[in-house]
């Protein structure tokens, strides 16, 4: 692929516990494209936590490029506190 970056091997990240059953969550269903962590950036503290991770994307498809993806997982509060719901607030490729 001229112009595009070819990754170095990366290893997966070990995640926070809960950030790590939150990804299992939101990624275990999808089609399309698998994420694999490889560093786990931090957190925010917004409408719940936002945690920032940085993911190796692979496209599902026959010779397609890997690229490195940002991706903003959300932990929504319930009643008791931060254990609510997980969803991914966006994904937006670096290389």
């Amino acid at each position: 692929m001229v112009g595009g970056y070819k990754l170095a091997p990366m290893e997966p990240c070990n995640l926070p516990e809960q950030v790590a059953t939150g990804f299992a969550q939101v990624t275990e269903h999808w089609c399309g494209a698998g994420y694999t962590p490889v560093l786990y950036v931090g957190s925010q503290v917004v409408h719940g936590v936002n945690h920032m991770l940085i993911c190796k994307q692979q496209i599902i498809v026959p010779d397609a490029p890997e690229h490195l993806v940002t991706m903003v997982l959300n932990q929504t509060p319930d009643e008791g506190g931060i254990t609510g719901k997980w969803s991914i607030v966006g994904i937006e490729q670096i290389v």
